[in-house]
This record gives C-alpha cells, structure tokens and sequence, in this order.
C-alpha cells in the first residue's frame, strides 16, 4: 500500500518567509526561515510550532529544528532570529494533511535492454520526487535498471515502494556431449541471472533446483529447463556418460594471479592424453593466456574417454605503490607498508639505518630516522618500486578550513592538511576528507609523536534564492557515491552553459544541460586527480538577469 500526501502551499505574510519541507503528519518536518540568507550566523534563534500538544517539543532554539505534529490540522508557527541586539520576527500557518492511499502494484520483471514506466497518482500542483537521479518531477518515471524505486509527494517519503528486476538474455550451454572416465567429476553449469532451473535425467525430474549440478556415474541424457522472469524459458541438453578406463591424474593447476600485461603458458599434461578440447577453441596440449577468465579443458585418454579440469586466471590491477614524503616527530616510529601479497621486499635507505633494520622479505619497515627510503617489491613475477623522504621536525600542524555557509542541499567535503599520522573525526571516522551533508560543528583529532590537536569548524545552513549550487569535489572512483560532478540546485534557468578546464586551461568538458555531469574522463580517458576550474552562465528565468559563475573543484579517485 502507497501513501501519498496532500500538497498544501503557505504564503508568508511578510516579505521573509518561513520554510519546510514537508506538511506530513507524523513526519519530522525540517523548518528554515529565508532570513539566513541576510543573518547568516544570528545570536539567538527561538521556534514555536503552536502545537502545545506536544510539550516540551513546541519550541526549539536551533537554526533549522524538525517537528512532528501528531494530528492532522492548521498550526500557527512563529520564529524569532537575534543578532547584534535585533530582534527579527516571522510567522505563518501550516496546513498538515493525513495521507491518502495508493498502490503502486507488483515488483516488474524485465529482460535486459527493455525498459518500463512507473505511474503514481496525478495531484495539480503537487512536487514529485523519486528516488532515482533523473531529475524526474512528474508522476510517471521511465526506468531502465534494476533497482527499488520510492516517491516523495511535496516533501512526503512514500511508504510503498516497487520493485524494477532487470535480467540478462540466458545463455544456456550445458557443452558437448562426453564419453568420461571412471571416476571423473563433472559439474553442468545452467546458472542465469534471477533464474529458476528443472532439471532431467533420462527424462526424470530430479530433486536438484540449483543453477548446477553434478553429474553422476552411469550418467545419461540431461536436461536443464531455465526459467528468467521477463525474459522466457529457455532449455539445453546434454549426453554425459562414463567408460570403464580408470581417470588418470589430471589437473591444470591451482588458480592463478597474473601481473599486468603478462602471457602465461596454460598446459593440459595427462598419461596417454591423444586429444585436446579447450575452451578458447584450442586442440593443443598448450595455449597462451593473455586475458582473465575461467578456462578449462577436456583431454582423450588413449581416444576411449575424458577427464576434464577448470582453473580461474585473474590479473593483478594496475594498483602500484604510492609512498609521500612525509614529517614525523623526532623520538617517534614511522611504519611503512608495502604489503602486495607473498613475495620479497627489499628496503634500502640513505644513510643507512641500524643493522636489524637492512633485511629482505619483510612488507613493513620501520623509520627511525630522516632520510631517503626505498623498496623493491617482487611478487611472483610482478616488480614494484618507489620511494620518498622523511623528514623530522618537533610541530603538529593541521587544518580543515574555515567556518563555512551553505545552501541547504549542498555538499561540502572538508580537506585535512596536516603532518599528523592519525586522524578521528568526531564519528569516529579516519579519513583524511569528511563529506558534509548537514549543518553542525565537525570536528578532527590528529595525533603523531608530538602529541594530538582537535581542530573544529563550524558549518551552517541557509536557503538559497535562486543561485546555481556546485559541489567542491567529487569521486569518481566507481563506488556509486558523488561519481559525478554537476550543479546540485540549478533553480529556473535558461541558456545555460557549464565548462571544465584543467590547470593548463584546456577545455575538458562543457554541456548545456545542467542534468548531464562530468563523469572525470577526456575524450574517453580518466584525467588525473587534481583542481580543476569550472565556469557557468545562465538566464535568471525570474529576473531575466544574466548570471556568470566560476570556481574550482578537486577530483580525487
């Protein structure tokens, strides 16, 4: 069952306002005022909900405090914003409303490529809101991947939800038909995405319902019927059967991790083998592996029958060591980590360090003094290298940035800059960026040998008329969080223009449509992470006002 809200719209009497962002019962309703725009940092502020009803809750003293009203109804609010000895005053009636019904109907199964729309109700006026980043603000959403869609109703998150399921085409392949040897194993692999299997042996249903299943001596004619919701059914055979001839050993070895770029010589080496079936294709003893994947094959055994054996290839990434110079205080211990797996580490240094510290196959090592610091990295047959110097000083530094205002809805990353060793933040977090998402003091502790240092800033939280709103930084790193980079508010505009240069002033990206964002690559390549400068323009639909802005913004992957 969907829950949808009223849209209920309050004019201010005056010429500042009050704001919210939803006029739900029962809903923790987030309230501003358009005076931050003007007072940014007041003294004092004082919020009346006019719900008596609710006690202790009917006030608050914070810039932007939430309410829940517990029954539907028309409750007058008022706030009072001090500074510098003024005392500015608002007030207005919020209409909150009880929800109506709705059902969005069952979960959609499709096959991949296809594409689906979701319908909610029509209310006029109404704000809509879904939950995908498509901008979509009507009551139809078009999708066209998986995932669980919600919609807000002017602010009001819907409690029903719907589920989209997006499948591959099968590609059901149980092989060729084989003649095995006594006592080889055999695994027939039906599995498809979201499928659901019936198996055959000789025309008997087996109990098995798994996307594989193991073929079993005498073995016989097998039959998988794989069904994919949106996508059909779909069904192969195959005739596994098993000769007298004991299997011989066989095997292709243990899985296998390559470095980049490396060709690895894969041999099938079995007594009495007269044929060769890969699965590239291949009918030598032999084939060249330049690539990842799961590869196998079947071996005759003096041509009456097979074995058959499966080994994964994976490739190292292109991860390299990355060391920074970097300040300690004197009298204290830096760790050094060049940990890529089982393999040799030969750590140098200038000048040299004490004896029990010139050894060979440790991944860490120990800095006591200043100087130039060196390893050499051999993991099978991969070789890293790299190096950086360490300096010692008796000082902590560290710093996040000013006290800073934002538009409500911004993101905001803060940058620690520190010769510090360890950092906490006031969550408990450890690393050395923090995305702000809400107004509030954050705050670090750093620490090396010198001892610790708390630093702390304040960030708040404003309404913003219609100005554009662009992040600072961004991480494209694949993790599905701030890949891109684009105006977050871009309010009522026309003729708009957005371009990114890097810091040799070359074009690396425009568009014209503020939905589409940078995702940081140029001409089909990742650009390196850094600063780069971004410049908008665009038309006030409001004022007709020509509007010009320009920034930077850091990439980090």
């Amino acid at each position: 069952m969907l829950i949808l809200f009223l849209s209920v719209h309050v004019h201010a009497q005056q010429k500042d306002s009050i704001t919210y962002n939803s006029t739900c019962v029962n809903y923790k309703i987030q309230f501003s005022t358009s005076i931050y725009a003007m007072i940014e940092f007041p003294d004092k502020v004082i919020w009346n909900f006019g719900d008596p009803a609710s006690g202790f809750y009917n006030t608050a003293a914070t810039k932007y405090p939430t309410h829940a009203f517990a029954s539907p109804g028309s409750y007058y609010i008022n706030v009072a914003v001090i500074n510098a000895g003024d005392t500015t005053k608002l007030q207005d009636t919020i209409t909150v409303v009880a929800p109506l019904a709705y059902n969005f109907g069952p979960d959609i199964f499709l096959c991949e490529k296809g594409d689906t729309t979701i319908v909610g109700p029509t209310i006029p006026g109404a704000v809509y809101e879904w939950n995908d980043d498509s901008l979509t603000k009507t009551p139809s959403l078009h999708v066209t991947k998986t995932g669980e869609y919600t919609l807000k109703i002017d602010g009001c998150a819907v409690t029903d939800s719907i589920g989209v399921y997006f499948s591959e085409q099968p590609k059901i392949k149980l092989g060729d038909d084989h003649v095995l040897c006594a006592n080889e194993i055999l695994t027939l692999n039906a599995t498809s995405q979201n499928g659901t299997y019936t198996w055959r042996l000789n025309g008997t249903i087996l109990s098995d319902t798994t996307g594989q299943l193991p073929v079993v001596d005498p073995g016989g004619q097998y039959i998988v019927v794989v069904t994919v919701p949106g996508c059909g059914t779909f069904s192969d055979t195959a005739n596994i059967t098993f000769a007298s001839l004991p299997a011989p050993p066989f095997s292709l070895g243990p899985d296998t991790l390559l470095c980049p770029k490396q060709i690895y010589p894969l041999t099938a080496s079995v007594a009495g083998a007269t044929a060769y079936n890969w699965s590239t294709g291949a009918r030598d003893s032999t084939i060249q592996i330049t690539d990842p994947g799961v590869y196998w094959a079947f071996v005759t055994v003096s041509g009456q029958c097979e074995v058959v054996d499966t080994v994964e290839v994976t490739y190292r990434g292109d991860k390299n060591l990355d060391f920074h110079d970097t300040a300690v205080c004197k009298g204290s211990t830096l760790i050094l980590n060049a940990d890529f797996g089982t393999g040799t580490y030969n750590w140098t240094s200038d000048p040299p360090q004490r004896n029990d510290q010139n050894q060979t196959g440790q991944s860490t090592y120990y800095v006591y003094e200043p100087g130039l610091y060196k390893v050499i990295a051999s993991v099978g047959q991969c070789v890293y290298t790299d190096s950086l110097h360490v300096a010692f000083d008796d000082s902590l530094k560290t710093d996040i940035g000013r006290d800073t205002s934002l538009c409500i809805g911004e993101e905001y990353i803060l940058h620690v800059k520190s010769n510090a060793n360890t950092f906490s933040w006031q969550d408990g977090s450890v690393a050395t960026s923090y995305l702000v998402t809400g107004p509030g003091t954050y705050t670090l502790v750093s620490q090396n040998g010198c001892g610790l240092d708390t630093v702390s800033v304040k960030i708040d939280m404003r309404h913003c008329e219609c100005e554009l709103t662009v992040p600072n930084a961004f991480t494209p790193n694949g993790d599905g969080r701030n890949e891109t980079f684009r105006p977050l508010h871009p309010c009522k505009m026309t003729d708009f223009t957005f371009k990114i240069f890097d810091r040799y002033g070359e074009l690396v990206f425009q568009s014209s449509d503020f939905s589409k964002g940078w995702d940081g690559t140029f001409n089909g390549l990742k650009v390196s992470n850094g600063t780069y400068v971004w410049m908008a323009t665009y038309i006030n639909s409001d004022t007709q006002q020509k509007k010009f802005k320009k920034g930077f913004v850091v990439l980090i992957r």
